[in-house]
């Protein structure tokens, strides 16, 4: 009996020490140095629940004595600590990116640094892709009270600079939040194919999709400089035209007039 209640005891205040590091990994207001030796702990542990107990330290902002500078020095910290474990990480990297571990009245957290942490770490850009994919379809265009997710998508999506993803990303302009609409524009103008995005957001004019005017002088940009036909929405394209810059031509082109900025 008493060789079995070792081993339980070991097993036991085994538990008792990673949870009580997991705790403290994320508590923001304790000192630095009791978080910091706290994620020590995990990284040494290395166990899948340590590694993600690591990631967890992306939910949190500290508020320790150091302030800002402590909070991107142990992030950095983490960053790397996980670079290292490798493509061991990666199961609970991709579990943390569809995780929701905010608090209960705003429990979508920052996937930002976890994304960029799996695209080094995949090396792939098929499979970085496949990610993407996923990570977009559960996130599907809609009222969310926070959309920080589809946010640090589309963030994710314009500095990767590849147009990939424009397909899948095209729903996004139909999204509640303007925020999301315009940057879901921005990344189309910038890295997808006109035959592919021209008429999805032409349609942006139509009077029942009221539109912010900051989106549609976003688009009004690219139709001037790609010479886009306006024939079936010029109406309501021509309603936001400045009359002392720009002019109708042949009844579907704009053009700048001479001599405007």
């Amino acid at each position: 009996m008493g060789f079995f209640s070792a081993i339980f005891n070991k097993e036991e205040r085994a538990s008792r020490a990673l949870e009580k590091n997991l705790a403290t990994a994320i508590n923001k207001r304790i000192q630095p140095e009791d978080r910091y030796n706290a994620l020590i702990f995990l990284r040494n542990l290395g166990t899948p629940e340590a590694i993600y107990g690591l990631l967890r330290r992306f939910t949190i902002v500290a508020d320790g004595k150091g302030g800002v500078v402590t909070d991107e020095e142990e992030r950095e910290w983490v960053s790397k600590a996980l670079l290292n474990f490798g493509e061991t990480a990666l199961p609970q990297i991709k579990k943390f990116i569809f995780a929701k571990e905010g608090p209960t009245v705003s429990p979508v957290h920052s996937v930002s640094q976890a994304l960029e942490l799996y695209r080094i770490i995949i090396n792939s850009d098929e499979k970085m892709i496949e990610l993407l994919k996923e990570l977009i379809e559960a996130n599907p265009p809609g009222y969310e009270r926070d959309p920080l997710r589809k946010e640090e998508i589309l963030s994710f999506l314009i500095d990767w600079k590849r147009g990939d993803l424009a397909e899948a990303i095209i729903p996004y302009i139909e999204d509640t939040n303007e925020t999301i609409r315009f940057m879901t524009v921005e990344y189309l103008l910038k890295f997808a194919p006109d035959d592919l995005i021209r008429e999805p957001l032409l349609g942006l004019f139509l009077p029942e999709k009221d539109e912010s005017l900051r989106v549609k002088n976003k688009i009004l940009h690219a139709i001037i400089e790609r010479e886009w036909s306006i024939k079936n929405v010029r109406s309501y394209v021509e309603s936001i035209l400045n009359e002392n810059e720009h002019q109708v031509f042949r009844g579907e082109f704009i053009k700048k007039k001479a001599g405007s900025k």
